[in-house]
């Protein structure tokens, strides 16, 4: 297969777009372009307010101590193939039901030769204390062809999670759980057909009749046959994706035991965005669910739920599509959550999304009438983020101080970057935006343990507390490299109830769920999420830090159906298990099965 060489004149106009924030925006100034010798962007790690010391925020980096022995194979190849370079995703689920967390790396092989006898994807069963064995072969999970991301979810409502794992160049696959004995393939016998170069996915409820639909977001039209080769002043490089056509995403309806394909039908294939990643939410909070779509060199998508399973773009109206300078960015990764309080009788969902180098880490608040503004300079993320190239992302509340604070995956995606760029490496620290007042942020990343001095190619993230102490630990796959684990070692945290949520009438995942925690005259929103980060499935139990207050004073849950439900919960520093109609059950990770 001989690839397209592009002339060079040609190469270095869209190589230059790409890199930089590109699109047409006439009364915006001209983007600096990262391969500019001259542009004077920050070295990592530099943050737009003065970080003060904060010893109580701590990470370590425990992979060899919990028996964590995972590595990602991208196959790079001196050909420099396009998805080589961008895959790695993770997912920390529990598949056998004792509510401790599992490891599922998505590892992806090579594109072109043969895959490495050691690749594909692994299972890691944990203990609920920081230990893991390998389930891999005895749960019978494999991946043909060259895997990008995973999304989990109980799609046929049996109380076991099944996993769906995305695909650059083959059929994607739909793994069944039989009941926590393994996994059976399912992609045949649920109507899944080959996707192009599928690359994040979500399950939800779009249309509210109980159980789970899949929403796959596609990349471009790319084939190795056809690739481009692309250089800049003589150097090799990793070609941009602004040469390729992108493809309309995918909605999967659940009849039952089979998906169909209703992407017209539900108005999601209107606009041919090349996606990278996708988070669910009730963002306009009117009882179902909508997506955030984050695209490369496109323009991001808010898809509105309808209410019947059809959505409508509203992305550019709300202003969450482009930068705020109206350009295009290129967007890797979304997390949901909720920063400040401006928007007046409402939760106020704010979106945080990860670009390119020199474009930041955007942050949308919600403002009324459904509107957004960007604030990543004001809330103190956008100077550090300028200088990082960042992929995975997530929200969690690091210290339990009851807000949530930024976690964000870096890396650059030329190997060769240092080559003709002075200020800029492929391999960076990741990042850490440490909440310090209402819609306001500070990077503690230098600060915060020695797991967070690690500089690697990082791109799928995912957060949850894997030891079962009551903090919220991470992993994070760095490209064809080792996959990190870091627990939450910080000082003086604060207490925290963490819930495991669960539908009957609603589905089973509880996606879609909103819960309202009040505790010592404030009031915390969660809500269960089919998606977040790119490529990759953080804990969907919800963990909510409470700071000083030793005691809860309601919870009420908004399930996915419609109902509310008021509930009580006994004790702090405590994992509970919420069925939709029953009282909640304290339970310790790892203990016991709790059977469905």
């Amino acid at each position: 297969m001989t690839p397209r060489v592009l002339p060079l004149a040609i190469t270095l106009g869209l190589l230059c777009a790409c890199e930089a924030e590109t699109s047409p925006a006439p009364a915006a100034p001209p983007a600096p372009s990262l391969f500019d010798q001259d542009d004077p962007s920050p070295s990592p790690p530099t943050s737009s307010t003065p970080s003060r010391p904060d010893a109580s925020l701590r990470f370590d980096d425990v992979t060899q101590a919990w028996g964590v022995s995972l590595r990602h194979h991208g196959g790079r190849h001196e050909e420099r193939w396009l998805p080589e370079i961008m895959s790695g995703g993770v997912a920390l689920l529990d598949v056998d039901r004792n509510g401790a967390l599992d490891i599922l790396l998505v590892d992806s092989g090579s594109v072109v030769d043969d895959a490495p006898p050691d690749s594909g994807p692994r299972l890691l069963l944990g203990d609920g204390k920081g230990g893991f064995r390998d389930a891999t072969k005895s749960w019978g999970l494999t991946h043909k062809g060259y895997a990008m991301g995973v999304a989990t979810g109980d799609v046929d409502n049996d109380g076991w999670v099944d996993v769906y794992i995305t695909s650059f160049d083959a059929t994607d696959t739909l793994w069944r759980n039989d009941g926590g004995k393994g996994f059976v393939d399912a992609t045949e016998q649920w109507g899944i057909e080959p996707q192009g170069w599928s690359t994040s996915a979500a399950f939800l409820d779009a249309d509210n009749d109980g159980d789970l639909d899949l929403y796959i977001a596609r990349y471009v039209d790319y084939t190795l046959q056809d690739a481009i080769k692309c250089w800049f002043r003589n150097i090799h490089i990793y070609c941009t994706p602004a040469m390729y056509e992108a493809q309309p995403d995918r909605l999967l309806r659940n009849e039952g035991g089979r998906f169909i394909d209703v992407s017209s039908a539900a108005g999601v294939d209107t606009i041919a965005a090349k996606g990278l990643a996708v988070a669910t939410g009730d963002l306009d909070e009117d009882g179902d669910t909508d997506l955030y779509v984050g695209a490369d060199i496109s323009q991001n998508m808010l898809l509105a739920n309808d209410g019947d399973g059809t959505f409508t773009e509203k992305g550019v109206t709300s202003g969450v599509a482009y930068s705020e300078l109206g350009r295009e960015e290129a967007t890797m990764g979304v997390a949901i959550s909720q920063t400040d309080a401006e928007a007046e009788g409402k939760i106020g969902w704010d979106i945080a999304v990860t670009n390119f180098q020199s474009e930041p880490t955007s942050l949308y608040a919600l403002r009324e009438r459904g509107t957004y503004r960007e604030r990543s300079d004001a809330a103190g993320i956008g100077a550090s983020s300028r200088a990082r190239l960042s992929f995975g992302i997530d929200w969690f509340d690091a210290d339990n101080d009851g807000d949530e604070d930024l976690l964000v995956a870096n890396g650059h995606i030329n190997d060769n970057i240092e080559t003709f760029r002075d200020t800029v490496t492929f391999a960076q620290p990741n990042s850490l935006y440490r909440r310090v007042d209402e819609g306001t942020f500070e990077d503690v990343s230098a600060e915060a343990g020695p797991a967070l001095q690690k500089v690697g190619v990082s791109r799928g993230l995912a957060v949850g507390d894997i030891d079962g102490d009551g903090g919220v630990d991470y992993v994070v796959v760095d490209n064809d490299d080792a996959v990190q684990v870091a627990r939450n070692t910080s000082s003086d945290r604060g207490h925290w109830v963490n819930l495991w949520l669960e539908g009957t009438s609603a589905n089973r995942s509880a996606i879609g769920a909103v819960v309202t925690v009040t505790h010592g005259g404030t009031t915390q929103y969660r809500e269960v999420r089919g998606a977040t980060s790119y490529l990759s499935v953080s804990d969907r139990r919800l963990h909510v830090g409470l700071g000083a207050d030793t005691s809860v004073d309601a919870v009420q849950i908004r399930w996915p159906d419609g109902t509310t439900e008021a509930v009580s919960l006994p004790s702090v520093d405590t994992h509970y298990h919420l069925v939709q109609g029953r009282d909640p059950a304290a339970y310790v990770p790892g203990e016991a099965v709790r059977a469905p």
